[in-house]
């Protein structure tokens, strides 16, 4: 009799990993919005900083609003 554990561990190493897309199906690097409008060019700004630089420029973003809000 097989337990539910082993069962869980054969389905996590039988599933395929789904397929990357083929060359033609990525965006071009110079493209700077997709086709639903989203600025591509703030997701790879974003995506170039470290972890530490992201949190930093959140926290910005955060006390920005914060001073807007006490403002009104």
């Amino acid at each position: 009799m097989r337990s539910a554990g082993n069962e869980a561990e054969r389905d996590m190493t039988t599933t395929a990993l789904p397929k990357k897309p083929s060359r033609k199906a990525r965006l071009p690097a110079d493209r700077t919005h997709s086709e639903d409008g989203v600025d591509l060019t703030l997701i790879r700004w974003m995506l170039s900083l470290t972890p530490a630089e992201r949190l930093q420029v959140l926290q910005y973003n955060i006390a920005a609003i914060m001073k807007l809000r006490n403002q009104c």
